[in-house]
Protein backbone atom coordinates (compact mmCIF):
# COMPACT_ATOMS: atom_id res chain seq x y z
CA UNK A 1 0.00 0.00 0.00
CA UNK A 2 1.25 3.37 -0.54
CA UNK A 3 2.15 5.98 2.07
CA UNK A 4 -0.37 8.77 2.86
CA UNK A 5 0.35 12.18 1.79
CA UNK A 6 0.95 14.88 4.13
CA UNK A 7 -2.73 16.13 3.62
CA UNK A 8 -4.40 12.65 4.42
CA UNK A 9 -1.96 12.07 7.40
CA UNK A 10 -3.12 15.69 8.66
CA UNK A 11 -7.24 14.82 8.00
CA UNK A 12 -6.30 11.29 9.68
CA UNK A 13 -5.03 13.04 13.00
CA UNK A 14 -7.51 15.66 12.86
CA UNK A 15 -9.95 12.98 12.93
CA UNK A 16 -8.21 11.69 15.76
CA UNK A 17 -7.94 14.14 17.38
CA UNK A 18 -11.88 15.21 17.14
CA UNK A 19 -12.39 10.82 18.65
CA UNK A 20 -10.17 12.25 21.53
CA UNK A 21 -11.50 15.37 22.50
CA UNK A 22 -15.00 14.24 22.14
CA UNK A 23 -13.72 12.08 25.10
CA UNK A 24 -13.08 8.88 23.20
CA UNK A 25 -9.81 6.87 24.82
CA UNK A 26 -6.39 6.97 23.15
CA UNK A 27 -7.31 3.16 22.62
CA UNK A 28 -10.41 3.51 20.34
CA UNK A 29 -8.89 6.37 18.57
CA UNK A 30 -5.96 4.01 17.62
CA UNK A 31 -8.15 0.83 17.04
CA UNK A 32 -10.38 3.01 14.90
CA UNK A 33 -7.57 4.55 12.74
CA UNK A 34 -5.94 1.16 12.08
CA UNK A 35 -9.59 -0.45 10.90
CA UNK A 36 -10.49 2.52 8.73
CA UNK A 37 -7.25 2.92 7.73
CA UNK A 38 -5.74 -0.71 7.31
CA UNK A 39 -2.35 0.28 9.49
CA UNK A 40 -0.48 -1.29 11.40
CA UNK A 41 -1.15 -0.31 15.57
CA UNK A 42 1.93 1.13 15.50
CA UNK A 43 1.22 3.25 12.79
CA UNK A 44 -2.42 3.95 14.24
CA UNK A 45 -0.43 4.98 17.62
CA UNK A 46 1.55 7.17 15.65
CA UNK A 47 -1.46 8.85 14.80
CA UNK A 48 -2.99 8.68 17.91
CA UNK A 49 0.31 10.35 19.39
CA UNK A 50 0.17 13.22 16.93
CA UNK A 51 -3.63 13.86 17.62
CA UNK A 52 -2.56 14.66 21.16
CA UNK A 53 0.01 17.09 20.44
CA UNK A 54 -2.18 18.81 18.10
CA UNK A 55 -4.76 18.93 20.93
CA UNK A 56 -1.76 20.14 23.18
CA UNK A 57 -0.95 22.95 20.25
CA UNK A 58 -4.37 24.20 20.59
CA UNK A 59 -5.12 24.41 24.25
CA UNK A 60 -1.50 26.66 24.17
CA UNK A 61 -2.78 28.86 21.56
CA UNK A 62 -5.48 29.50 23.12
CA UNK A 63 -3.86 30.00 26.16
CA UNK A 64 -6.68 28.77 28.53
CA UNK A 65 -6.48 30.00 32.07
CA UNK A 66 -7.15 27.75 34.75
CA UNK A 67 -10.91 28.83 35.61
CA UNK A 68 -11.31 28.76 31.92
CA UNK A 69 -10.67 24.78 31.84
CA UNK A 70 -11.84 24.19 34.88
CA UNK A 71 -15.44 25.37 33.76
CA UNK A 72 -15.19 23.39 30.57
CA UNK A 73 -14.24 20.52 32.58
CA UNK A 74 -17.47 21.43 34.87
CA UNK A 75 -19.53 21.40 31.57
CA UNK A 76 -18.15 18.26 30.15
CA UNK A 77 -18.98 16.44 33.55
CA UNK A 78 -22.70 17.96 33.78
CA UNK A 79 -23.07 16.75 30.22
CA UNK A 80 -21.70 13.23 31.32
CA UNK A 81 -24.13 13.44 34.13
CA UNK A 82 -27.79 14.39 31.76
CA UNK A 83 -26.47 11.48 29.93
CA UNK A 84 -26.23 8.57 32.70
CA UNK A 85 -29.12 10.11 33.76
CA UNK A 86 -30.57 9.13 30.42
CA UNK A 87 -29.55 5.79 30.40
CA UNK A 88 -30.01 5.43 34.23
CA UNK A 89 -26.52 4.82 35.44
CA UNK A 90 -26.57 6.29 38.95
CA UNK A 91 -22.98 5.41 39.56
CA UNK A 92 -21.53 7.59 36.67
CA UNK A 93 -23.88 10.42 38.34
CA UNK A 94 -22.50 10.06 41.61
CA UNK A 95 -18.90 9.81 40.31
CA UNK A 96 -19.50 12.87 37.85
CA UNK A 97 -21.44 14.93 40.40
CA UNK A 98 -18.13 13.98 42.82
CA UNK A 99 -15.79 15.09 40.11
CA UNK A 100 -17.68 18.49 40.02
CA UNK A 101 -17.58 18.72 43.85
CA UNK A 102 -13.84 18.55 43.72
CA UNK A 103 -13.32 20.93 40.97
CA UNK A 104 -15.60 23.38 42.89
CA UNK A 105 -14.22 22.95 46.25
CA UNK A 106 -17.47 22.40 47.54
CA UNK A 107 -16.58 18.86 49.66
CA UNK A 108 -16.92 19.36 53.48
CA UNK A 109 -12.96 18.59 53.81
CA UNK A 110 -11.52 21.54 51.47
CA UNK A 111 -9.79 24.18 52.60
CA UNK A 112 -12.56 27.11 51.07
CA UNK A 113 -14.72 25.23 54.20
CA UNK A 114 -12.37 25.05 56.55
CA UNK A 115 -11.76 28.91 56.84
CA UNK A 116 -12.33 30.80 59.76
CA UNK A 117 -15.62 32.78 59.44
Amino acid sequence: MARATKAELELRVGEAADMLVQGHSATVATTHAAEKYQLSRRQARRITAAAYELIVQDLEEVDLSRPQMTAKLIVNLEQAMQKALLHNQSSAVASCAKQIINLCGLAANTPYNNRAR
